[in-house]
Order: C-alpha cells, then structure tokens, then sequence
C-alpha cells in the first residue's frame, strides 16, 4: 500500500510538466495573436522549447526520485566498509536490488550510451556481496565506489 504522499508525488510529475506546456502553449498562441504570421513561428518555437525544458525538469526530478535510495543505501554501505564492517554492508545491500529494479529503467534513459559503465558496476556489486563469504574490505570498497561515482555524476 503506497502513502497518500507517494501518490501525490506519482501525480505531481505529470501534472507539472502538463502545466508547463500548457503555459508554454498559451504563450505562443498570445504571441501569434498579438503578431504576424512570422512571429507565430517564434512563438511555436519558444513553446517546444519551453516545452523539452519541463520535460528536462520533470525528468531530473524522477531522476534524483529514483536514485537519492539507491545511492542511500550504497552510502551507507561504503561507510560501514570504511569502518571495517563488510558483514553489515552486505546485510545493507541486501536492498539494493529491490531499489535497483525500480531505478534501472530511469538510470538507462538519462545514462544513455554511458549506461553500461553503471551496468557493469551494478555487476561488481552484485557478484563481490553476492558469495557465500563476505569479500575483503578492499574489494567491497572498489565495488561500492565503482558503482557511487557514475551513479552521483548523473545528478551532478
């Protein structure tokens, strides 16, 4: 069952971008009505414009949505290695996946071509923690690392 607050914020991302390119749509039919038919072409350009910068919003907002947790738990996880705690990241890591599953599809459209460095560190991740005996401290750290460094740039 999701909370009111995580359905308002399923809406909120539509409803924003619809606005936006409702204003955006408003504006260029203003502008055509107050100009020529020259400036009408300005103005349905300054609409898609407008309209691909709501769309470059919402998706940087879905974007960090979906991976403020994952980077979360990876956090933690590295923190926990730090102190010399493989055990515990690897029990924290345990969420990761779940986490994953929701995220990937998001991080594969704003990644593009750079999606397979994620890909192949989310392997890293998932082969280093995922043996019977925790790996050593330096490894967890380089597979937790790995995965932190492109995942955060994509925020940045």
């Amino acid at each position: 069952m999701t909370s009111w607050t995580t359905r308002l914020a399923d809406w909120s991302r539509p409803l924003k971008r619809a606005l936006v390119l409702g204003l955006a749509l408003l504006l260029s039919v203003g502008l055509a009505a107050c100009s020529g038919s020259t400036s009408m072409k300005d103005a349905a350009r300054t609409a898609v414009s407008v309209a691909r910068t709501a769309a470059d919003v919402t998706g940087n907002e879905q974007l960090k949505s979906v991976l403020d947790p994952v980077l979360s738990v990876l956090n933690t996880s590295e923190r926990q290695v730090k102190a010399g705690n493989v055990a515990a990241a690897g029990s924290t890591l345990r969420t990761f996946q779940a986490l994953w599953d929701t995220a990937r599809p998001v991080v594969k459209l704003a990644a593009g071509p750079n999606y397979g460095l994620i890909d192949k560190g989310v392997t890293l991740l998932t082969t280093t923690f995922g043996g019977d005996t925790a790996p050593s401290k330096d490894n967890a750290l380089a597979a937790i690392t790995g995965l932190i460094k492109p995942l955060a740039a994509l925020l940045a």
